[in-house]
């Protein structure tokens, strides 16, 4: 006898009745993932939009009356800029 199995002892792992399950398994979870990704690509540009409009109208920097750079110790010394 030897050792290897024959062909009439051996099975395949699944058989096409459960491939083809497992093929309808993954479209269905490729298709949730996608609508899941969109979704969260609308919802940070939604965000992203909300925040730039709120940033431009309401929280931006205030405007400065002496340009970034120069500080007291410029209009100490009596320099114009």
């Amino acid at each position: 006898m030897s050792d290897t199995p024959s062909a009439a002892t051996t099975s395949p792992e699944f058989d096409a009745a459960e491939i083809q399950q497992f093929a309808q398994k993954d479209a269905q979870a490729i298709k949730v993932i996608g609508r899941m990704l969109v979704l969260f690509f609308f919802y940070s540009l939604l965000v992203m939009v909300a925040v730039g409009y709120w940033t431009a109208n309401f929280g931006g920097q205030e405007k400065h009356a002496h340009p970034a750079g120069h500080g007291e110790a410029a209009e100490a010394a009596g320099e114009d800029f």
